[in-house]
């Protein structure tokens, strides 16, 4: 049985300006959309990332320069909660959509997505991940290639531009290398997005051995947004990760009350010693962050 859908409750909208987080807003407008219901349009020349509130599993939506690309969908019963969110954000089509791993709750919600959507590319792990989940994704994913869309496995080394950002892939490791990593949660596709001086980093559930390759290669710095890794787990988001990527905003992808304690005190630790503004799916909701040539405003959605 899914959550109930996505609801236009109150909205707060934080700016951060370079050296402090101001509070705005507790309700108000965001975008040139009133909260409280209907359909909010993506900010124009802007990037916005939505991580849309799955319970416990992984799903972000980019909007850049008029294009749409999803990572994840959570688990199978939030399908339908997905497709209701992007086409409260104006999604007709994607542009792509990346598979980080075969796990339930991050590709589970996909095929409904499939169902819903013209899906341009479909880009995935090299990682084989043998569950019915995974199977079913790739079987709608296959019906969708037939009809034209682009699939691919992506590695570490590729770039690609999506709507004016430029998206590299830090993980993960090409086969021509040492291969893929043993641990299934460690060749998670891995993702940075850099928009003028603004980078974000996604990388579904790495843990430390992807986190210490990420953080051995040419892509380390400060970031503006990191999507915690591994839903909050003590298993990511390491010392070693954090002092090459510094993150000014911390978004963590996890469910109220869930059975596995994410995110744990020693993650939350660490972000608040790195000095990242902490957000939450279980305690914030919808949390959809907005950079442009001279803020970065975080709006966040109450469930």
């Amino acid at each position: 049985m899914g959550r109930s859908p996505h609801p236009k409750s109150r909205f707060v909208l934080w700016i951060l300006v370079p050296l402090a987080v101001v509070f705005l807003s507790s309700c108000g407008v965001f975008g040139g959309v009133a909260s409280g219901g209907g359909v909010y349009a993506p900010a124009p020349g802007a990037l916005t990332i939505s991580f849309i509130d799955v319970g416990q599993g992984d799903s972000s939506l980019i909007q850049a320069g008029g294009e749409n690309y999803l990572i994840d969908a959570g688990n199978p019963e939030e399908g339908p909660n997905v497709v209701d969110f992007l086409r409260s954000r104006r999604v007709d089509e994607l542009d792509g959509m990346v598979s980080t791993s075969g796990d339930a709750d991050h590709a589970g919600g996909l095929s409904d997505v499939l169902d819903a959507f013209t899906v341009e590319n479909i880009y995935v792990s090299g990682y084989p991940k043998e569950t019915m989940t995974y199977t079913n994704f790739l079987r709608a994913a296959q019906n969708e290639k037939s009809e034209g869309a682009n699939f691919e496995e992506v590695h570490a080394g590729m770039r690609m531009e999506w709507g004016g950002v430029d998206v590299d892939v830090i993980n993960p490791p090409p086969a021509s290398g040492e291969g893929l990593f043993e641990n299934s949660n460690d060749n998670s596709v891995g993702v940075i997005l850099t928009y003028g001086m603004a980078r974000a980093l996604l990388a579904g559930d790495t843990e430390k051995d992807a986190e210490e390759y990420m953080a051995m290669g040419p892509y380390t710095g400060p970031l503006t947004v990191l999507k915690v890794g591994h839903h909050g787990s003590n298993t990511s988001t390491t010392p070693l990760f954090l002092s090459r990527f510094p993150p000014r905003i911390a978004v963590i992808q996890c469910g109220a009350d869930n059975s596995y304690g994410h995110p744990t005190p020693e993650t939350l630790e660490r972000l608040g010693r790195a000095g990242a503004k902490v957000f939450r799916n279980d305690v914030h909701g919808d949390v959809i962050v907005t950079i442009d040539k001279k803020d970065v405003k975080v709006e966040v959605q109450h469930p």
